[in-house]
């Protein structure tokens, strides 16, 4: 170790001492300042409330939109889930064809997600792995009109 230090001092560098890590734990005992949201979601939980779920009439209603703006998509995708953390709105397409669809045609549906469900704040759309989608009352009555 010596003959390192002889050899690091040759070449110019110097031996420094490692500085002192210090940490600094945070106890939370109820009087460090709290994020605003966090204010409001504690003061909900306590009374009882609960935030409007947006995201719920967002799945029903996907079928609407999308025949109002994708209507060659309508019966092929099924909304799945809705994460109202993140605002992302998981959906199904039956082929990967339709997925490619989808994807393309994503910023209309999420404009028109958002202007036509009230308080559904959807910043983007999850397109997830094609599978045989269900057929909701909608479409299967479409389907057996002709």
């Amino acid at each position: 170790m010596q003959a390192h230090r002889e050899a690091a001092r040759r070449y110019g560098a110097t031996w420094q001492k490692p500085k002192r890590r210090t940490t600094t734990v945070v106890r939370r005992d109820g009087r460090e300042p709290l994020g605003l949201g966090n204010v409001i979601g504690m003061m909900m939980t306590e009374r009882g409330m609960a935030a409007p779920a947006a995201g719920g009439s967002g799945l029903a209603d996907l079928d609407t939109i999308l025949t109002a703006v994708v209507p060659e998509l309508a019966g092929r995708v099924q909304a799945v889930a809705f994460d109202a953390e993140t605002g992302r709105l998981a959906v199904v397409p039956d082929l990967p064809a339709a997925g490619t669809q989808l994807r393309w045609s994503a910023p209309k549906l999420v404009a028109a997600a958002n202007e036509r469900v009230r308080g559904a704040n959807v910043p983007a759309l999850r397109v997830l792995a094609p599978a045989p989608v269900k057929a909701s009352p909608t479409t299967a009555a479409a389907e057996s009109a002709p």
